[in-house]
This record gives C-alpha cells, structure tokens and sequence, in this order.
C-alpha cells in the first residue's frame, strides 16, 4: 500500500503535519504502533497554548512567537469546526511571581515579549480580583495577564484533528509499529517495514516522539534529544474554581508549577530540581511506552504545591484523582527538530518537543508540508535543522 508520503505516529506532530500536508493535495498515510491517536506525549500534555516567547522561555524568540500566534489561531478554529467538546477555552494566562526578586529580574522579559507585541497586563489589586479572583494577589511580588492564551484538552483536540484528517482521505495504520526504514541504509526512503506488513513511499516523515532517536540510530544518524518522564494530575471538581479561570504560571518557583482548570477541578504539573530523580529518566534506546511509566513525579508535585497554597488557596483541597505522564524530548538549546534528513533523500524528521508540541505543532506541520511539498519554507529552516543535533 503506497502513499505520496507516510508519517509515523498520530500524536500532535503527526496529526497536525499529516492536515497540512493533506491541505496541498497529497495523499497522506499515517502509520501509529497503537490503537488511536493521541495517546502517548501528546494525551499527558499540559493542553497551554499562548505566546511563551521571552516572557516564559527566553530561547524562544520573534520565530517561535509567530509559531504560538499561529497555533493559537488554529486550535481556535479546529474548536469552532469539530463539533467535539476539545476543552476549548480562551482564558489567557497568568505568570506569577512569588519574590520580589523574581519579579524585578522578570522585568526584562517581560519587556522583550512586549516588544515582539505579547499583550502582558501588569495586575494592579483591582484588576486582579477581576481576572484571576482564584488568587490571593497580595501574597504575589506580582503578577502579569496575557488575555490571548487558550487552553485546550490535547489528547482530545489531537484526536478530533485525526478525525478531520481521516474525512479528508487521509488514511490510518493502527496498531503498525514501525521495524525498519525501507531504503535508507542505501540513501533513498523507499517506505517502511512495520508489524503490519510494508507500505511504500519516496517521502517519509518521523513524526515518532521518543521512538524517533532510535529509529534514526538504526541507519546511522543520531538525534540528540532527550526523553525525559513527565507526569502531572488532575483533581476532583473544586469549590471556587471558574471554568474561564486563567492558566497560571508560577514563573520564579524552584519547581514552575503550571496549574489550569479541567473539568470543574485542577491540572496540575511542575518541575524537580535538578539533577533529576531516577524515576524520570528512560532508556533512550527503548523507550517504553506511557502505560509503563511510573507517576512519582505527579505525586512529588501534589506535596511540592503546598508551597502556593498561600496563593491559591483551593489548592489545599487539591488532592490527586488522575495521574497521566508522558515522554517529551528535550534538546539543549530548546529549539525543535523538523527538517530533512541530509543523508537520506525522502526522509524527515519532525521531534524534540521540548514540552511545548502542543502549542507549536500546528506551525511546525506547516513547516514540514512546505519542506516536503516546496523545498523551501517560511520559516529559516535552519534553525530546526537535524544536523545541529548530530553526533559524530
């Protein structure tokens, strides 16, 4: 069975390369080693979408900016057309600073995201108590509002998205797990061997998360990208809590937690300090799959949220109902992989989420349907060219 071009995997990036590809008129084939789309890093993804660059990542810039404004805009779209309930809600975000340190150095960033024109509020009392009452704002250092960001249940947007695609004539392998890449040990992608049967192609694209560096390790080209576990959990239902409340970032805490409403409760993440514990770390050779990993992240982070109940006083009801954790990629400088592949003429590679393929795979996709179709793209390519994650 053949294809204009193959994608493997129907998670984020997948599924949003596979729509834009399939909008320039190819015949697409999307090849995922379990039973439905969505389930892997994608289904335990934070669900943010907002305009991160500079305020929250510094290594994000103008180029990444014009990303978020584009996913932002998209998954907008996709809510309106679905007729899915994807926890659509365009509820901005707040990023909260506990110290007066913290504060005073975030001044700059701040600065530079409003100069790549992000629409930052700095809260006064009296504003505050009208966009995020959840909090107790005297306890803050400060606090600064961003009314564009939208929240949206990934798992759910990335599914009613391969929905879409699939009317579209875009066909789904379920439960293909892929074993070898047909062609590439002699330079040219000739399609993939997978636990299915092979299906052909001259044009294929790694869209594979975790499973990515392995594969590719298969034909001699390394991807240095990290798999690291992250597991966060959602609460029962909580008094208090708005469905419109805005996404909170506590930007200066030792473990930025990341806390959203999700069905009447709480989602909640956040970050160890390093170096990280044990129970985060993988075989990168092997990753497993999400149903193996273990949740101590979560439950470390329901004990370390204590530390802003101070703030957000419903978190002291906030106790765990669902665990979910994934395996985003990480790169060094925090920028994604999405490019060709120099060796192998047809093969490509969309990875390294860096925790933020959620927010960026719209644009991303769009980057690699032009790649693919074009040769060439809006973005600079070279700024997510594989060949800077290289190692000899």
């Amino acid at each position: 069975m053949g294809a204009d071009v193959i994608v493997v995997g129907a998670g984020a990036f997948g599924c949003n390369a596979a729509w834009h590809l399939r909008r320039r008129g190819l015949e697409v084939l999307v090849v995922e080693a379990v039973d439905r789309p969505a389930t892997q890093a994608t289904g335990a993804a934070a669900g943010f979408v907002a305009q991160f660059s500079s305020v929250h990542h510094s290594e994000w810039g103008e180029v990444e900016w014009g990303m978020q404004r584009y996913g932002i805009g998209f998954y907008a779209d996709l809510a309106g057309r679905c007729g899915r309930d994807i926890g659509f809600c365009p509820c901005g975000i707040a990023y909260i600073y506990q110290s007066r340190e913290g504060w005073e150095r975030a001044q700059v960033a701040i600065e530079a995201a409003r100069a790549l024109e992000t629409q930052l509020e700095a809260l006064t009392a009296g504003r505050a108590s009208e966009v995020v009452p959840e909090i107790r704002f005297e306890r803050t250092a400060g606090t600064v509002f961003d009314p564009t960001a939208i929240r949206l249940r990934a798992g759910d947007a990335i599914a009613a998205l391969a929905a879409e695609v699939a009317l579209q004539g875009v066909r789904f392998e379920y439960g293909a797990a892929v074993e070898a890449l047909l062609g590439a040990g002699e330079g040219r992608i000739r399609g993939v061997q997978t636990s299915r049967g092979d299906f052909v192609s001259s044009r294929v694209l790694l869209a594979t998360g975790a499973w990515t560096r392995p594969l590719l390790a298969r034909v001699g080209v390394q991807l240095a990208a990290e798999p690291v576990v992250v597991a966060r959990y959602t609460t029962r239902p909580l008094a208090g809590i708005r469905r419109q409340m805005p996404m909170l970032m506590f930007s200066d805490s030792e473990h930025r937690f990341w806390i959203r409403a999700e069905r009447g409760g709480l989602l909640i993440g956040g970050a160890d300090p390093k170096p990280l514990p044990d129970d985060r770390r993988v075989d990168a050779a092997l990753p497993p799959f999400v149903h193996q990993l273990p949740g101590d992240h979560a439950i470390r982070m329901r004990e370390n949220v204590r530390k802003v109940e101070d703030i957000l006083p419903a978190l002291k009801e906030a106790d765990i109902d669902e665990i979910k954790a994934g395996m985003p990629c990480y790169t060094d400088d925090r920028l994604f992989a999405a490019s060709a592949v120099a060796d192998v003429e047809g093969l490509y590679v969309l990875a390294a989420c860096n925790e933020a393929g959620i927010t960026h795979g719209p644009a991303l996709g769009r980057h690699m349907a032009e790649l693919i179709t074009d040769g060439e793209t809006e973005l600079d390519g070279s700024r997510y060219d594989l060949a800077r994650l290289s190692r000899g």
